[in-house]
């Protein structure tokens, strides 16, 4: 399917103080390569061009890449043993990412997840059958015999203090949301360029100039300047979906395993444990790719035609990008709240029930002994006990 359909990447960077360096010849040689071209395509690779930032310094990145840059070099017989060794040797690191990410994903539901929510819904069921009767009411000296490690197990579940699960689960939102919006500008930038002039082969997508930067050290860049219908599906199928579900699978799974956690210690220990599942991609990329080629993806950036609109509000612009924030905040508090009471499987049909008969065992066994800075506390002799 690759080898059918190039993938699009990011151009190469370019700064506002980069100026375009002459080529031998001047305009006897862009008139000979302006012949070998459409007319469009000369259009874009002349045309005024804002520069956006297109990849993402991650084994995804890296992918759109050498799918873009190597891939067509590679197909139409201009590649370099550097091509070769780059394109392949990424390949082999995603599918290594992919395979780490899925899988991981997976040993998580079925070792961790659901031995979690077998213990708790046992502890949340054993305390309906020994705290309550026949007709659900809640009897306090049965509370007071149910037994000290079962009571310890059911206080210290997750759902008793709604408040603190809700903060861990926003906080763990807002990790996951960050990643769906930076793939979302991806997506939309990536859109926003040309199709490929019609007759044009895949390697033309990127357009190879040389720069003179202000201190005159000469530089190669690259732009995306256009993408092909293949490069767009290709895109999608291999960069964007897998990308997006990676997200969604590991955002419900964190907010399960969050949620049947049995102590509020290990609430903030597993919370760790899923940022280090969700960074496995720039881990692999940082350690594992050459520094020349991470040099390379910072550099590329997508070329997008800058159009004039005189009737174009800039604050207009500037509202829109907060409304979306506020619309991201908004949801993801929404999302939490009704997750909470009515989408958790954890508890199913939670009657939030364990909290307020909670209190005086948290009070009695949560509270220190020793106030801060007290003296006389500890003192000797069995007598003082």
């Amino acid at each position: 399917f690759v080898l059918c359909a190039y993938t699009p990447a990011a151009g190469s960077s370019m700064s506002t103080t980069y100026t375009p360096l002459e080529q031998d010849g001047g305009a006897e040689d862009r008139e000979r390569v302006a012949s070998q071209h459409s007319p469009e395509l000369m259009r874009m690779r002349e045309m005024k061009k804002e520069y956006i930032s297109g990849l993402s310094e991650d084994c995804w990145g890296a992918s759109i890449y050498t799918l873009v840059k190597d891939l067509p070099d590679i197909m139409v017989g201009k590649a370099t043993v550097e091509n070769y060794v780059r394109f392949f040797f990424t390949c082999c690191i995603m599918g290594l990412n992919l395979t780490l990410q899925f899988a991981i994903l997976f040993w998580i539901k079925q070792y961790v997840m659901d031995p979690s929510m077998r213990q708790a819904q046992d502890t949340y069921g054993k305390f309906h059958r020994e705290v309550f009767d026949n007709s659900g009411t809640f009897s306090q000296a049965n509370f007071e015999q149910f037994g000290s490690g079962d009571k310890e197990a059911l206080c210290q579940m997750t759902l008793s203090k709604h408040g603190f699960i809700f903060a861990i689960l926003f906080l763990w939102g807002v990790t996951c949301i960050t990643e769906v919006r930076d793939l979302q500008r991806t997506i939309q930038n990536f859109w926003a360029l040309p199709d490929l002039p019609e007759g044009e082969p895949a390697s033309e997508m990127v357009n190879e100039v040389g720069t003179k930067r202000e201190d005159d050290d000469v530089q190669e860049v690259h732009e995306l300047i256009c993408l092909s219908q293949n490069a767009r599906r290709t895109l999608n199928v291999l960069i964007f979906v897998p990308k997006l579900v990676i997200v969604v699978v590991l955002t419900y799974v964190g907010c399960v395993w969050l949620t049947a956690t049995q102590s509020f210690a290990d609430l903030i220990l597993n919370a760790l444990a899923l940022e280090f599942v969700i960074q496995i991609d720039e881990a692999l990329y940082e350690y594992f790719f050459p520094k020349a080629n991470r040099e390379a993806i910072g550099l590329m950036q997508l070329a997008i035609e800058v159009k004039e609109d005189e009737d174009a509000d800039p604050d207009n612009a500037i509202l829109a990008s907060y409304a979306r924030s506020v619309v991201y905040i908004g949801g993801l508090l929404i999302f939490v709240e009704l997750y909470l009471n009515y989408l958790q499987p954890v508890l199913p049909n939670f009657m939030h029930d364990i909290a307020e008969v909670c209190v005086p065992y948290l009070e009695e066994t949560f509270v220190p002994h020793c106030a801060p800075f007290s003296s006389g506390c500890f003192q000797f002799g069995k007598a003082t006990q």
